[in-house]
């Protein structure tokens, strides 16, 4: 959950800015897991609505498309989203709302954002070797159990003559 009060704008001119810093640690957003978000918000009141925007900075675990393993990844993304009033009703462009106390809970459209920031192929580090194309195991973690002696496909048996002949 991602709570801020909004109080101030809720009833304030159009053009009223606010600023709100955030620091959180660890928090699970519906199924995404992030380690931290760190960030600031800039609120400004329009006409229907308050819009958010800011840049936010968040550690989200993903798996590794090389080795499979999970892991934490670092994200960046720029937010923007319009925030309505508890009386409009809620709809896909518009799910986050001000509540009759001024909270607003931003958890769908930080949730959204962040993973719309994950890499397509995210990896858990550049040297990642992945996973042995024979057996499966995890070459980062040492020699996988299927060792240099896997079998040679027979098709391909000729062409190890000329290796061993060296």
């Amino acid at each position: 959950m991602v709570r801020i009060r909004l109080s101030s704008l809720t009833n304030a001119k159009v053009g009223q800015r606010e600023s709100v810093g955030l620091n959180l640690g660890q928090l699970s957003l519906d199924d995404l897991s992030v380690a931290y978000l760190k960030g600031v918000l800039n609120f400004t009141r329009v006409a229907n609505g308050i819009l958010a925007q800011g840049t936010l900075n968040a550690a989200v675990a993903t798996e590794c498309t090389r080795c499979l393993e999970l892991f934490f990844a670092p994200v960046v993304v720029e937010l923007e989203g319009l925030i309505g009033f508890s009386g409009a009703s809620l709809s896909p462009e518009r799910p986050v709302r001000v509540t009759e106390e001024g909270w607003v809970d931003l958890a769908p459209l930080v949730r959204e954002y962040l993973w719309l920031g994950l890499p397509a192929n995210p990896v858990c580090s550049p040297t990642c070797a992945g996973l042995c194309p024979r057996c499966g195991g995890n070459i980062d973690r040492g020699e996988c159990s299927c060792g240099d002696k896997a079998p040679i496909d027979p098709r391909w048996a000729v062409l190890q003559t000329l290796l061993d002949g060296e």
